[in-house]
């Protein structure tokens, strides 16, 4: 997805926005999902075998997602996310 632009009233594009892309090894999720659901992204991106043998790793990000270039700190302009990475066996 990377970077973009989003509308504030009657001005478009006023306020430059983040989202983090997707790789052929890494995808991000918000982290707000169930583990039936985790399990089922891992297993459409990377298949069942890399899924069973334990080649994922789950990391946590905090990603300024919103508002980008504003100097003040805001909590609601930041997103979190699980990283999911299919590392080497």
């Amino acid at each position: 997805m990377g970077y973009g632009l989003r509308n504030v009233g009657s001005i478009t594009g006023s306020i430059r926005t983040f989202w983090p892309d997707d790789t052929e090894t890494t995808f991000h999720i918000e982290k707000d999902t169930s583990y039936e659901n985790l399990r089922s992204k891992i297993r459409e991106k990377f298949g069942e075998d890399a899924y069973l043998r334990g080649n994922i790793k789950i990391t946590s990000e905090y990603i300024h997602t919103d508002c980008l270039g504003y100097d003040r700190y805001d909590p609601g302009d930041y997103a979190c996310f699980l990283k999911i990475e299919l590392i080497s066996p």
